[in-house]
């Protein structure tokens, strides 16, 4: 009997640690579904601080960037056009010239109570062959003379004798509206006289002395000074460039003339995104080199390999109206619509960005050119975020270089390009495949370690509810068994102490 006694309560000992464990798995697998530790962990691995993976990525030196294609548009009818045989200017797209860009971020600092990242970007570009149609320096094509038209566009308004000392100057010279020339000369300079007086005569206004599209854009003498935010919250949106919270060619220092067109709200480079990206967030681009935002329209969530999921934009496709974008692009001399100023960074020559072949655009903006064959599926634009970790999973765009000639009719030479919007070239931009480490990394993030996690948090779960039920059971048993005990002594107990009924209580004799 003493051994009996003592086993119901061992087994309560036993009962009570494994229902407590039980529970506390049971708690545990609960707690990891709802809090959710992949997401603890791609934001602990995603933080944009000294000696994370983002930051060596930041301090590394040339690292690649999108590739920038560059198709020119070659004039086929040149003399027929200045001549006025012909009365349209015909042109035939010639490239792609394909560049990788390298990039470094130099004076990178990051500022812990201020809570953002400080550098300036630095972008020099490679050349990619087997990405082209030749070498541009063995392709010769007829270009639109950017310096002569701009030039003589700006002289529009000046007086009579100014515009005849401007033609003298031209006939001295030697200039002509349209040149012949290598691709290489016009993306990256070439020697034009007017440009290499203006840098002589004025070189406050003009500080080069050969002209090249490629090497106006990538100009590393303009140093500018990028302020990004650094929370997961809004990791990688501007916060300010050289000290401004907007757009100085723009007009920002002037509060008055502060606005969602040249305040960097909502701006991104492009390089990143904040993390846990809600779908639908207005977004705009900034590149420096494009002199403006874009605006990104967006479009919904696709589904991608391996189960990722990206929320796609595209540029608005009024970017370059003037019937919806009237503020920011006729605040300045150029007002008109399907392309956007450039001139406030150009040194006022009036230049203007639009979309490549004029996409969106009305057709009277080109209808005394041939050769313009706008196309969605060609120069169209597609920008993709995976939303968890802020990544840049795709982003394509094109833009267009055109320069804007006013009433220029006191130019003999140029002035059958009155009034015209020149199309000079057009640039695509896109972002290289994914490396195979960014592929293996949003594999882990879900795939392996979701399916890995629930596994794992199904098993604590079970393990947790079979403990519980094995210590109801063995509780169960030893009340069972507590109960038969009882049962089976209470009869031994009466038949010790009762006398039976069938024995007298007196024997008589």
């Amino acid at each position: 009997m003493a051994k009996n006694l003592k086993t119901p309560k061992a087994s309560k000992r036993k009962q009570l640690t494994l229902a407590s464990v039980g529970l506390f798995l049971i708690l545990m697998g609960l707690v990891m579904i709802i809090v959710n530790p992949i997401t603890i962990l791609y934001r602990y691995r995603s933080r944009l601080t000294y000696g994370s993976a983002i930051y060596k990525l930041l301090e590394q030196r040339d690292s690649p960037g999108v590739t920038i294609s560059a198709y020119l548009f070659n004039v086929t009818n040149g003399q027929e056009f200045l001549s006025g045989t012909d009365t349209k200017l015909k042109v035939e797209e010639v490239g792609p010239f394909t560049y990788l860009e390298q990039r470094s971020n130099e004076n990178l600092e990051i500022d812990d109570v201020a809570r953002d990242v400080r550098y300036t970007p630095r972008t020099r570009v490679k050349f990619l062959p087997e990405e082209s149609i030749g070498d541009p320096a063995d392709v010769q094509v007829n270009m639109p003379n950017v310096a002569m038209l701009s030039m003589s566009s700006m002289l529009t308004s000046y007086p009579y004798f100014t515009q005849l000392g401007f033609n003298l100057l031209l006939t001295h010279l030697n200039s002509r509206p349209i040149v012949q020339q290598t691709a290489e000369e016009f993306l990256w300079g070439y020697d034009e006289p007017l440009i290499r007086l203006g840098n002589t005569v004025l070189p406050g206004w003009i500080s080069f002395n050969t002209l090249g599209i490629m090497d106006r854009l990538y100009d590393n003498k303009v140093d500018y000074d990028l302020k990004v935010a650094t929370e997961n919250d809004n990791r990688f949106k501007i916060k300010s460039m050289n000290g401004l919270s907007g757009l100085k060619a723009w007009g920002y220092e002037e509060p008055n003339q502060r606005s969602s067109c040249n305040a960097f709200t909502d701006a991104y480079e492009g390089i990143g995104y904040p993390i846990d990206f809600p779908a639908g967030t207005p977004l705009k681009i900034f590149r420096n080199v494009l002199c403006r935002f874009l605006p990104l329209e967006y479009l919904g969530v696709q589904s991608l390999q391996d189960g990722v999921q990206g929320l796609t934009y595209r540029i608005r496709k009024d970017t370059f109206s003037i019937n919806n974008q009237t503020e920011c692009l006729c605040s300045r001399g150029i007002c008109i619509d399907g392309v956007s100023d450039l001139s406030p960074c150009f040194y006022d020559l009036p230049l203007a960005l639009s979309n490549a072949h004029f996409l969106y655009a009305n057709s009277s903006l080109y209808d005394r050119i041939d050769g313009i064959k706008p196309d969605e599926t060609k120069h169209g634009s597609v920008v993709i975020i995976e939303p968890k970790l802020g990544m840049v999973l795709k982003t394509t765009f094109s833009v267009q270089v055109n320069v804007v000639v006013k009433s220029v009719n006191f130019n003999k030479e140029a002035g059958r390009f009155s009034d015209m919007v020149v199309p000079v070239c057009h640039f695509k931009m896109a972002q290289p495949e994914l490396n195979a480490e960014s592929k293996h990394n949003l594999k882990l993030l879900y795939l392996t370690v979701p399916y890995t996690m629930w596994t794992i948090v199904a098993l604590i779960i079970f393990i947790g509810f079979f403990l519980v039920g094995y210590s109801i059971h063995l509780f169960l048993s030893n009340w069972i068994y507590s109960r038969s005990i009882i049962f089976q002594s209470e009869p031994e107990g009466s038949k010790a102490n009762v006398m039976p009924a069938a024995v007298p209580l007196l024997s008589l004799r």
